[in-house]
């Protein structure tokens, strides 16, 4: 039994579309890159793992409880770097079970290996059911969480097809709320045309906030953002941002706050 977590850049086949391929070579080098630095960081009598293309694939040599807090403190630690330097949004998944990663060497000039196991099936398959970034988590592994404070506060349910999705985030509002940060976010949703996930990911920054001046905070800056300071001239990006947020993927929880924002700015 171990813990088995996939992380994928967010976007990445319509990033590449928009790439010539030394440009694509580079953003994955980048991407990479970082995900190695981090991985140096760790306890390796802990944790494996490896990258293929755009995914990170990260699994425990256990099913202990510091396995568990050290997969996860490198996971917080890839996808926030990922962010803050490459401005590359992470999506991933997390799942417990039988995993093993075989070495095929029937061919000395084929280098291949083979993955098997329930929980590398599980947490590739939960990976694509959220439009957000964050660590989609299996029902064992969300218990098992559920017991260590310094993530449980981090765990959060969405609903998806009327079932909830237990989620794990990596961007807080605190996090987002840092000038820099909230630039690179709003830069990367405007010129993805403000797709759902980038609103469910506000959501998700902000939810169970109780200081509602912080959340009123984020809605400003990213006005403020969208039209750079000058909402005569860029009405129509506010305009975008505030239909592309009524999309039908887009969490109604989101959007009831936005409707909150701007009734107190008309009224």
């Amino acid at each position: 039994m171990k813990y088995v977590a996939f992380l994928d850049i967010l976007g990445f086949k319509e990033t590449l579309k928009k790439m010539k391929q030394p440009e694509a070579a580079e953003y994955i080098s980048r991407f990479s890159s970082i995900a190695f630095d981090e991985w140096t960081k760790t306890q390796p009598t802990l944790l494996e793992g490896y990258i293929v293309s755009d995914s990170f694939i990260i699994y425990s040599k256990s099913i202990s409880e510091d396995s568990l807090k050290a997969l996860l403190l490198l996971v917080d630690s890839i996808c926030k770097k990922e962010f803050s330097e490459n401005s590359i949004l992470i999506r991933g998944a997390l799942a417990s079970g039988d995993f093993e990663r075989i070495e095929a060497k029937e061919l000395a000039s084929l280098k291949k290996g083979l993955i098997v196991g329930q929980a590398y099936i599980d947490a590739y398959l939960l990976e694509g059911s959220i439009k957000m970034p964050g660590i989609v988590l299996s029902e064992s592994v969300y218990k098992d969480l559920c017991n260590i404070d310094e993530f449980s506060k981090n765990l959060f349910d969405v609903k998806k097809d009327k079932e909830d999705v237990h989620i794990l985030r990596y961007l807080s509002i605190d996090y987002l709320l840092e000038e820099m940060r909230l630039e690179q976010f709003v830069r990367l949703a405007t010129t993805s045309k403000w797709i759902p996930h980038y609103y469910n990911a506000i959501y998700l920054a902000f939810a169970r906030e109780n200081n509602d001046k912080k959340v009123q905070q984020v809605f400003a800056n990213i006005f403020n953002l969208v039209c750079k300071g000058n909402p005569r001239d860029y009405w129509r990006d506010i305009d975008r941002f505030i239909r592309n947020a009524f999309h039908p993927d887009v969490d109604d929880r989101f959007q009831t706050r936005l409707l909150k924002y701007l009734r107190e700015k008309i009224f």
